[in-house]
């Protein structure tokens, strides 16, 4: 039987795990033990704990693969529609990129996986990945009423897609305006929190962003500040596409 304990009773280790990653150097190695070759649980109890509940996700995003499994020729299938494909073998992880995506996102999404191989070493399995980093789900269940759907990760999903979800790749940084990792923004807001009391600020609400990626954010646009109207909101159009030249092949 499994012994489920309170969150509160654990003890938690926080370990850093740095990647130094500077486009300066593109030749740079990590030291030659740098890389664990097995992993370490911190605390015993640890070897206890259920599976979060949030973990039956996984079991709905891969649902429609219950029946057939995952073939290498559905993975072939999903590389017209991808950014990127990532092969985890013994450990190490090698890219092959299909096109650039907005900005720097395969590249903070690749970095996620690298600090999972990094904390995690020996725990990975191997696996081979396809990943669009644009928004809109492409694979739609309409279309795959009769064969199984191409196995596609993104960031984003919905109830007529079979997208598999994937953390957004600002949760580890997103530097083309200037958003921290979560963790360090976290704290940034907390700080600005605690400088100005919600009673004593100004009644205004603030957005900025892309609204041509969705019907409801061109409807926000029509509260923003006009000549006749003012509901005290301030909406600002931010659209930013940084492409950049990059080889077809890399590795980590």
């Amino acid at each position: 039987p499994v012994t489920q304990i309170s969150e509160a009773s654990i003890h938690r280790h926080k370990t850093e795990f740095p990647l130094n990653c500077s486009p300066l150097n593109l030749t740079q190695t990590c030291p030659l033990h740098y890389y664990p070759k097995t992993f370490q649980i911190h605390h015993q109890k640890y070897k206890s704990v259920t599976c979060p509940e949030f973990f039956h996700w996984i079991h709905e995003d891969l649902r429609p693969w219950t029946e057939t499994g995952i073939t290498e020729e559905m993975v072939e299938r999903a590389k017209s529609k991808a950014s990127f494909r990532l092969v985890i073998l013994k450990g190490r992880a090698y890219v092959e990129r299909y096109k650039k995506p907005p900005q720097t996102r395969d590249l903070f999404t690749l970095w996620g996986f690298l600090q999972l191989l990094r904390r995690y070493p020996g725990k990975v399995p191997d696996l081979d990945l396809i990943f669009d980093c644009f928004d809109y789900p492409l694979v739609e269940k309409k279309d795959h009423l009769l064969v199984a759907p191409p196995p596609l990760f993104r960031y984003c999903g919905d109830d007529d897609t079979f997208d598999i979800l994937f953390r957004d790749w600002s949760f580890w940084g997103w530097p083309e305006i200037n958003i921290k990792p979560w963790e360090s923004l976290l704290k940034d807001l907390d700080q600005g929190n605690k400088r100005t009391k919600w009673i004593g600020r100004d009644p205004y609400a603030y957005w900025k962003g892309n609204p041509f990626v969705a019907k409801h954010r061109k409807d926000l646009l029509k509260c923003n500040v006009s000549n006749t109207k003012d509901w005290n909101a301030r909406l600002y159009v931010q659209v930013l596409i940084l492409i950049t030249p990059f080889h077809r092949d890399h590795w980590f």
